[in-house]
């Protein structure tokens, strides 16, 4: 196989880009028909979408031939994958929300290893099309069982896609979290989508409330939420219920220059462990801001220190 080269990332974007263009002129099909065409092609080696017309068949084989034998990282692979998607999400009028920033991930990735390094079992039941996942999975080399929920077709698919592409295995289920009972997990991240009242009710408790019963003794659940998550708590009732059997470790305010649509942005980080702490609370400047970001990092790892002496 060829050496890993630092255009690995673009050539693999290239490739899907020119072969969804391609199909688009043959078949006339949606975004994300088109790229599932094409992963599926790329996947078989060959041409396994319906085509007659010979000319184009050669012309599609042009295209993978680019890639062939070329040994691409899965990061490689997951970024390439990201930005067609986005560019899916532009072309179709969807918001971005459905897909969760690296930095985010990589972050949230910090504060796990943090708690703890020794999981096995991961879900997201928010997954939308898998980046905070997958993100996570690839930065512990695939080590965990992965878990992810989503009520969207199209989302579910884009997942399995991507997960396929990088040789990951993940439990998907389509369906609406709020029915899906699971057991036994170490980790349960999500990004929580913008939210209101539904028959009364807020649907971020809810669902946290459900998900937390998933999580094995001194399991962590760690949510991205909107700022003003505690706001609609009005009575305290979901805080109590929470802390029956849940301490909150951390809340990180998240970079205001994230956010240029939309709420600004929390990051929620509990343990299923009932320990008399004071939880930290840090508001992250840019991510380009390298001193100021140091040194809130500072702030959670002297947190970190005291908290596992205990």
């Amino acid at each position: 196989m060829q050496d890993i080269k630092e255009n690995n990332l673009e050539l693999f974007f290239d490739c899907v880009s020119e072969s969804n263009n391609l199909l688009y002129e043959i078949f006339h099909k949606p975004y994300f028909e088109l790229i599932e065409m094409t992963v599926n092609n790329i996947l078989a080696s060959d041409i396994v979408c319906d085509i007659e017309n010979k000319e184009d068949i050669k012309k599609l084989k042009k295209i993978y031939k680019k890639i062939e034998g070329v040994n691409f990282s899965v990061e490689d692979v997951r970024k390439a994958m990201q930005s067609i998607i986005l560019r899916g999400f532009k072309e179709m009028n969807i918001p971005n929300g459905n897909t969760t920033p690296d930095t985010l991930g990589i972050f949230i990735n910090y504060l796990l290893n943090k708690v703890n390094n020794n999981y096995e079992n991961v879900c997201d039941p928010l997954a939308g099309v898998g980046n905070l996942l997958l993100t996570i999975s690839n930065m512990n080399q695939g080590k965990f069982n992965l878990f992810a929920c989503d009520k969207d077709p199209d989302m579910v698919k884009l997942l399995k896609l991507q997960a396929d592409l990088i040789n990951t295995p993940v439990e998907i289920f389509l369906q609406d979290s709020l029915t899906l009972l699971l057991s036994n997990m170490d980790v349960i991240t999500f990004d929580m989508p913008h939210s209101e009242y539904i028959n009364d009710n807020y649907f971020p408790y809810d669902a946290i409330l459900h998900y937390k019963n998933w999580l094995r003794d001194n399991g962590v659940l760690v949510g991205i939420v909107e700022n003003d998550f505690f706001d609609y708590d009005k009575d305290h009732n979901f805080k109590k219920e929470l802390l029956k059997d849940m301490t909150i470790l951390g809340i990180v305010e998240l970079p205001d220059n994230m956010f240029k649509s939309g709420k600004p942005k929390i990051i929620l980080l509990m343990q299923k462990i009932k320990k008399d702490n004071k939880c930290f609370m840090v508001k992250l400047p840019s991510f380009t801001d390298v001193s100021n970001f140091n040194e809130e990092l500072r702030k959670i790892e002297a947190w970190f220190e005291n908290y596992n002496k205990k």
